[in-house]
């Protein structure tokens, strides 16, 4: 027992405790923890905060509107059960989503019943939620251990990547960490007190941790078993005997809480109709799991690399061993807590091996168990340096024969140098991985949450979802709105509509029956095209076409996005990543659209006054026969090298590339004939190095940026000039782009460069 004692110094803090449980620390280390968790949580508040009254856009943030169109359909029809799509009439429970708990719809509902209809309400919950978490980690390690290592522990959830990317992301794993940790917290200190307001809070955070995603029943689990063995097996602890009543009053209470949840849902799901889905559910994103876990690791690596970064993964590796230890040393159930958080996220990352394939934030339940394992670490580590200093100085004491002294330094608590300099260790390694986490941040707005979508073309939609809104306001409010599959269909568009019912995958707009009807042109073959240019009156919002069932027959009317970059105050609040769009009339949009479908066209009146309509205003000269040299000059002159020829005379003029909220890459294309089969030009990239004094590995996918053509090439005409604008999120690194021609569809020939090879360099991004 002596040797346990010894051995428990070297692990865990000598600190007192006082009558409320709580170590007693010096006033140092209480300011300095202090100091450590108001930085990093007004830090992370303010980056969950960013861009909280921006539109819904697509990716995974997506499911954010989700949870906005499931809250409207909850108030609308009074229903208690989530839907996801708008309906005509009331929904029936066969339309009910069944593979997740209701909690965070309801409180969607709630906030949405509060506040209205706005695009803030389908994030704040998320925001409110990672707000709470940096304190709730630290209240939690303070209780453990000791004041630094809550603020550690704290530092150390901010600033991982996958922490940062998806602090705003209304939809499981945030609820269910905060919830999580308000129920350990309360958890732990109930055990220290005994007092019923920790039980309260400890059912309340462990009940709503429930009701929001099926790994928080693992969690409840692992506690329960944790308070079995504490109160039956082992009555005694590094703390003494625990209350036998208090004690089994909370293991009760929190295990009625999570059974009448599980049976609650069970109830609800089967009077659906939906307990067979349910769990085929489970059979579907467990699939794979016949896999090597060594080779769905090696698969994930760079997923795993970028959203928590090679310093956090050793350090956790590291804090899991250290918390082992602790917990075998000091005999204290709270020290396996923190491996209960660890429990709980393999079981999620490793089980359910489909969803991990598909959903890169599916490791986020590893964040709060690296933050409290670098809490324990640093407990560690200041014991050990209290333990080291103790014996010198003993062992001076001994030497000099003063051996009040060496009482008074086996008594002494920790120097202000050894808490700075486990402090400033700590802070060290949390800016190593900020210096992945906060490009992460950015990466992760630009791209909706999908990172690199493994080499997947990936779009924002931001000019789709403003085209939506300024149409919102322009058809009535019964319209039905039918999407061509070229939209792309997905939550944040449904819920730019305003609530209108939307048929997301009609094939035209003849099949569809519907009252409007979109498509992106970009996404629609010629042929296409020219039939609804022919058959409808086709209104043009940049690529996208609206035609409205019932309206007669009429040339084509174009509009245009006008972009700017946001002031300071936009850029916080509602778009630090895309820029500030408004949709006005274009004449000179309208001619080309109409010369290139043969339909009657006026031309435009008056001088161009941007850059595209300078580039209409070239081809306008063509098609009236007269020399356009000098307009050519006065485009061409916006654009640098690298100029290319490909072996069917097409011209890549040059490019341009502008930096801002979204940077955005233009190419410049003088067309020749028209191909026959129907090609396009894209635009590629690699990165070809690591970003400087990062630790994550270079992206290994190529990736594909750049989108087809409004007008496509099949409809050129010979000497006109064409813009190809791509938008730049650029991956971590190097990034190399290039352009080339691709064939899309049919048989043919696309064209390649003269001078060999099958693409152009256009671009290059450290």
């Amino acid at each position: 027992m002596a040797a346990q004692g010894q051995l428990a110094g070297w692990v865990g803090s000598r600190l007192a405790r006082g009558a409320d449980g709580l170590p007693i620390a010096g006033r140092f280390e209480v300011r300095l923890a202090r100091a450590i968790v108001v930085v990093a949580s007004v830090w992370f508040g303010l980056a969950a905060a960013w861009e909280l009254f921006g539109p819904v856009l697509a990716g995974h943030y997506a499911a954010s509107a989700s949870e906005g169109i499931i809250a409207e359909n909850m108030l609308r029809w009074k229903i208690a059960g989530p839907v996801w799509e708008y309906t005509a009439t009331r929904p029936t429970p066969a339309q009910y989503y069944c593979h997740h708990p209701w909690g965070i719809f309801w409180v969607t509902a709630g906030v949405l019943e509060l506040f209205g209809r706005f695009d803030f309400v389908c994030r704040l919950p998320a925001v409110l939620l990672s707000a709470a978490t940096p304190p709730l980690l630290y209240l939690l390690g303070r209780a453990l251990w000791r004041p630094l290592a809550g603020a550690l522990a704290a530092a150390g959830f901010v600033v991982l990547p996958i922490a940062l990317a998806f602090a705003n992301f209304n939809a499981l794993e945030v609820p269910v960490i905060a919830w999580s940790l308000l129920g350990l917290w309360a958890y732990v200190r109930h055990a220290q007190t005994q007092r019923r307001r920790y039980l309260v809070a400890c059912l309340g955070g462990f009940g709503m941790a429930l009701h929001a995603d099926w790994p928080a029943f693992v969690l409840v689990a692992e506690v329960l078993a944790l308070g079995l063995w504490r109160g039956v097996l082992a009555r005694r602890g590094a703390y003494g005997p625990i209350p036998a009543r208090p004690h089994a009053r909370l293991w009760a209470l929190l295990a009625v809480t999570a059974v009448a949840t599980a049976l609650l849902y069970v109830y609800l799901f089967s009077k659906a109709g939906k307990l067979d889905d349910f769990l085929g559910s489970y059979g579907m994103r467990a699939a794979g799991n016949q896999q090597s876990l060594a080779d769905v690791l090696a698969g994930r690596r760079y997923w795993i690399e970028l959203t928590f970064t090679p310093v956090a993964i050793l350090t956790g590796k590291l804090a899991a061993v250290v918390c082992l230890g602790r917990a075998l040393v000091r005999r204290d159930e709270h020290e396996l807590l923190p491996l209960a958080v660890l429990a709980m996220a393999l079981f999620q990352y490793l089980v359910f091996k489909q969803g991990a394939d598909i959903h890169v934030y599916w490791p986020h339940y590893f964040a709060p168990f690296f933050a409290l394992g670098l809490g324990a670490v640093a407990d560690t580590l200041l014991a050990s340096i209290g333990r080291v200093t103790r014996l010198l100085a003993a062992r001076r004491a001994r030497r000099s024969g003063t051996v009040g002294a060496a009482g008074r330094a086996t008594a002494a608590v920790e120097p202000r140098r050894a808490l700075v300099a486990v402090a400033a260790l700590a802070l060290v390694v949390c800016a190593f991985v900020l210096r992945d986490g906060l490009p992460a941040l950015v990466y992760a707005r630009q791209t909706g949450g999908r990172f690199n979508e493994k080499g997947a073309l990936i779009q924002s939609d931001g000019d789709k979802v403003a085209f939506l809104r300024w149409l919102d306001a322009r058809i009535p409010r019964d319209a039905e709105v039918s999407l061509h599959e070229g939209m792309i269909p997905n939550w944040s568009l449904v819920w730019a509509l305003g609530g209108r019912v939307v048929t997301p995958t009609a094939a035209s707009p003849h099949k569809a029956g519907t009252r409007v009807y979109l498509a992106d042109t970009r996404f629609l073959y010629d042929s296409a095209q020219a039939a609804l240019a022919k058959s409808a009156h086709v209104t043009a919002v940049g690529p996208f076409w609206q035609v409205t069932e019932g309206e007669p027959v009429l040339p084509l009317e174009a509009y245009a996005f006008v972009e700017r970059e946001p002031g300071p105050l936009e850029w916080y609040f509602v778009s630090g990543t895309e820029p500030v769009r408004t949709i006005v009339p274009s004449p000179w949009l309208t001619w080309e659209l109409r010369d290139h479908f043969g339909q009657p066209a006026e031309p435009p009146e008056g001088e161009p006054r941007d850059l595209d309509e300078l580039r209409v205003a070239h081809n306008l000269a063509l098609a009236r026969g007269e020399d356009a040299s000098a307009l050519f000059r006065r485009v061409a002159a916006q654009f640098g090298a690298p100029a290319a020829r490909f072996d069917d005379g097409t011209e890549l003029v040059g490019v341009r590339f502008e930096p801002g909220a979204r940077d955005l890459l233009t190419l410049l294309v003088r067309a020749a004939a028209p191909p026959v089969s129907d090609v396009q030009l894209f635009v590629r990239s690699r990165v070809v190095a690591r970003a400087t004094l990062s630790t994550t590995m270079a992206d290994p996918s190529v990736r594909e940026v750049g989108l087809p053509l409004p007008i496509a090439p099949q409809r050129w005409k010979p000497g006109y000039l064409y813009f190809d604008r791509v938008p730049i999120r650029k991956r971590p690194g190097t990034e190399r782009f290039e352009a080339y021609f691709k064939l899309r569809s049919g048989k043919g020939k696309a064209p390649v460069p003269v001078d060999g090879g099958t693409s152009v360099v256009v671009l290059e991004l450290d």
